[in-house]
């Protein structure tokens, strides 16, 4: 008998019993449910109940159940990973040796494309700080190809191209300019190999508060140097002004709009002081939710994580990098990118972003207009402090570029947070961009080690962010408006 799977629009998985299930309910589910503010802190801590219970989780952060069995096979003591190529595990290696590991060595995966590193228990830690970081890993798809004799493949099939072309749509280009990669941070961790190619032993800036990894891929890779400009303000721009005047930078780094700020730095201005120093300018627009407003005409460089809205469903990832031919660096450039790519999105995977992406218009569309009215009426709630999301600048009619995603700090956040979290009736883990809407602690998971740096940059260890799906606006406000009055109620407000 087949079962069908839970419908997480329905059915959202909320509740303390739901702890660990998979996020959507689906065996290559890239987020796992974290149903309780609690639950958040003690998977930040490594507490066994509750990693324990995970049966997925993201896959850069956490080892899926299916690369653990690969590990455990290959690997003495399960201590090692799989790589999706022997470059990347080439590249780990580096790192490991880098941050002061010693024991790092590649260990072929026989009959496959993909490579495994093993290194000492004590050096596990460095080399997961790789796979987190770079994003250049062994799917779960992969993984059980391998552990079931199957040949791993990055062949040039149709799915893949029907990939290349709708992302290359959405933003005016030839196929030929768009490179897909294993994830969102693969793509980011590949542009910063190539500005280090074109412009070796130069730092490069990221301009605005990131998501975590693009900053530590530009603080801890081998030969990294960083200018990192929190605010992503107009002061700041001028200070970048005086970085270019004093010592070259090779690179600017900025996301539109942030995460989980929901800022948008000034794209114009930053292109053409890019242009006056001829240094690249690469914009992440993850969260524009693949709106066909594109940004690459004010940039160099597009990176973006296809396993989000690209996507949809939240059982596959992906990521994208996209050149502008109409850019004075576009030759050096795709001449590097070109030099140092590699296929490393699976076969497998590729049919599964194919399939998933085919609803992209009409899903991403219906996921806008429900975050919108939800903020409308969450900045008209009492309970709210701040409410996060784009401005409305510029925007026109059926656009999609402000997104569905918004973050929100509550009034009196240290008594009332908590207690709203524990009873709102989201999804509750780590993405975005899915079907289903979700719902997490978004410094405590990303920061949860270094909160008082997040807090310097404006982002409060209280934010919680929501991912809009494609549920009636009206039901999503019902669940919020029932958890703030309980939660406001049980607190003593």
């Amino acid at each position: 008998m087949r079962f069908m799977p839970v419908d997480l629009t329905t059915s959202p998985r909320w509740q303390a019993e739901h702890l660990g299930l998979p996020l959507p309910d689906d065996r290559d589910a890239v987020s796992a449910c974290l149903p309780r503010w609690q639950d958040n802190i003690a998977y930040e801590e490594g507490d066994e109940h509750v990693v324990g219970r995970l049966q997925a989780a993201y896959p850069r952060f956490c080892i899926h159940p299916d690369v653990r069995r690969l590990c455990e096979r290959l690997f003495a003591d399960g201590a090692g990973l799989p790589f999706a190529s022997e470059a990347a595990a080439e590249r780990a290696v580096e790192y490991v040796r880098h941050a002061g590991g010693t024991s790092a060595v590649i260990q072929e995966i026989a009959g496959q494309p993909c490579a495994g590193v093993s290194v000492s228990p004590e050096e596990m830690p460095l080399l997961r700080q790789y796979w987190q970081h770079a994003g250049e890993i062994v799917s779960s798809r992969m993984a059980r190809d391998i552990l079931d004799g199957r040949q791993v493949t990055f062949s040039e099939t149709e799915a893949r191209r029907e990939i290349r072309r709708r992302v290359a749509d959405r933003h005016g280009v030839p196929s030929d300019c768009v490179c897909l990669w294993a994830s969102g941070m693969a793509a980011v961790a590949a542009v910063w190999r190539a500005v280090r190619r074109r412009s070796p032993g130069q730092p490069t800036c990221q301009f605005g508060f990131p998501y975590v990894d693009s900053l530590k891929i530009q603080q801890r890779f081998p030969g990294a140097q960083a200018v990192f400009l929190p605010a992503g303000n107009d002061r700041d721009l001028e200070v970048l002004r005086d970085r270019f005047a004093a010592r070259s930078v090779s690179a600017v780094f900025c996301e539109s709009p942030a995460n989980p700020l929901l800022t948008t730095p000034d794209l114009d201005s930053l292109h053409r002081l890019c242009d006056e120093h001829d240094a690249v300018f690469i914009v992440d627009d993850t969260l524009r939710a693949c709106s066909r407003r594109s940004v690459l005409p004010r940039c160099d460089v597009v990176v973006t994580s296809l396993t989000k809205y690209f996507s949809g469903t939240g059982n596959v990832l992906a990521g994208a990098l996209i050149l502008n031919p109409g850019s004075s660096r576009f030759r050096s450039l795709k001449q590097v990118v070109d030099a140092g790519f590699q296929e490393t999105l699976s076969d497998t995977d590729a049919d599964v972003l194919e399939q998933n992406s085919r609803d992209l218009d009409n899903r991403v569309r219906k996921c806008v207009r429900g975050a919108q009215e939800l903020v409308a009426r969450l900045r008209a709630h009492p309970a709210v402090a701040d409410v996060f999301y784009p401005s409305e600048e510029e925007e026109e009619e059926d656009d999609t570029s402000r997104g569905a995603l918004f973050s929100i700090v509550l009034r009196d956040a240290a008594r009332v947070t908590p207690a709203f979290f524990d009873r709102l009736e989201f999804c509750k883990g780590p993405n975005l961009g899915t079907r289903f809407s979700l719902c997490c602690p978004y410094t405590i998971l990303a920061h949860y080690h270094e909160l008082e740096f997040a807090e310097q940059c404006g982002v409060s260890r209280w934010l919680l962010r929501f991912s809009v799906g494609t549920e009636p606006a009206d039901l999503l406000w019902d669940r919020i408006e029932r958890a703030l009055d309980s939660a406001t109620r049980a607190t003593g407000g």
